[in-house]
């Protein structure tokens, strides 16, 4: 058993993946996308993708990071990576809402206030960090899967 390891994490806001060495020398690289989420097995030192250990939709991808929200206390903190590091997430989300006001300012239209709407002090925790904290918990890819698919199938 070695020590788990970040290897890269980089959150993007609606794009982000993370890359990541598991207790029983497994990589696994996580990823979320407009479309869900997905995690592959890594090969050759974390450079080839294996075969997809789990994937879910939009819909069962917000629905996890609700759950995940609720037992968010026993999930491990998020370490830093230790090649890549870039968390700016919650930058891109507020740049994208400036962007919708500012149009709307432009075009002469009322501005809807998606700026406003932001909790800049108490942001929620980023899908990409829950995913990866859980996945921080998890000794094996298999045992990743079947917690992933747990939480998919618990109710939100």
């Amino acid at each position: 058993m070695t020590a788990v390891i970040l290897h890269k994490y980089i959150d993007l806001g609606p794009r982000a993946f993370c890359n990541i060495t598991l207790p029983s020398g497994e990589r696994v690289f996580v990823s979320v996308q407009p479309k869900g989420i997905t995690v592959h097995r890594l090969h050759l030192r974390g450079h080839i993708p294996g075969r997809r250990l789990f994937g879910a939709g939009t819909d069962d991808g917000e629905r996890m990071v609700r759950v995940m929200l609720r037992d968010e206390s026993r999930l491990p903190p998020l370490p830093t990576a230790t090649e890549r590091h870039r968390d700016d997430g919650a930058m891109m989300e507020f740049i994208d809402a400036a962007i919708v006001d500012l149009k709307a300012l432009g075009d002469g239209k009322a501005i809807p206030g998606a700026v406003d709407a932001i909790d800049t002090d108490n942001p929620p925790p980023r899908p990409l960090a829950l995913l990866t904290r859980l996945a921080l918990t998890c000794a094996t890819a298999a045992a990743l899967a079947e917690r992933l698919e747990g939480t998919r199938n618990t109710a939100g």
